[in-house]
């Protein structure tokens, strides 16, 4: 898209940076109309689709954020301060969350189990295969030593 700076035309600073903006305006309303796309919600597990709501959530709350400054209307005293506050704070609780999820380790109980149970069961037969032995052994010594 070309446009006509025209009197603007010599201050390249200001050329750059609307050329920038439109670019971006451009990138933006390729990634709404990629958000919008019916079928990809209803695609993600629960997990990516809090981390969606979110995003679009910042994304929305942001665009309005930069519209607000571009009317000259200072953001930080309207109610979309507290609004981006309370998504702050939605996503540090996901961040919580997933990282519980993941990060944390967790023990399998039934494996647990399982080992303890092992590791401290001395089956019957061993404890009488092994006192056998042990009698074993001493008769098998008197032999000997009587021989």
């Amino acid at each position: 898209m070309d446009v006509d700076f025209k009197e603007l035309s010599n201050d390249q600073d200001i050329v750059n940076r609307l050329t920038q903006f439109t670019k971006s305006i451009d990138q933006i309303q390729e990634v709404l109309k990629f958000a919008e796309e019916p079928g990809l919600y209803d695609k993600l597990c629960n997990e990516e689709k809090i981390k969606f709501n979110l995003l679009m959530s910042f994304s929305l709350n942001s665009l309005f954020w930069m519209y607000m400054r571009a009317e000259g209307i200072d953001p930080t005293k309207h109610q979309i301060k507290s609004e981006n506050e309370r998504l702050k704070q939605s996503m540090i609780r996901a961040k919580q969350i997933h990282d519980r999820n993941t990060i944390m380790p967790r023990i399998n109980r039934d494996a647990a189990q399982r080992f303890v149970r092992s590791g401290l069961w001395v089956p019957v037969q061993r404890a009488e295969e092994n006192s056998n032995e042990n009698t074993n052994d001493q008769t098998e010594e008197n032999w000997e030593g009587e021989s």
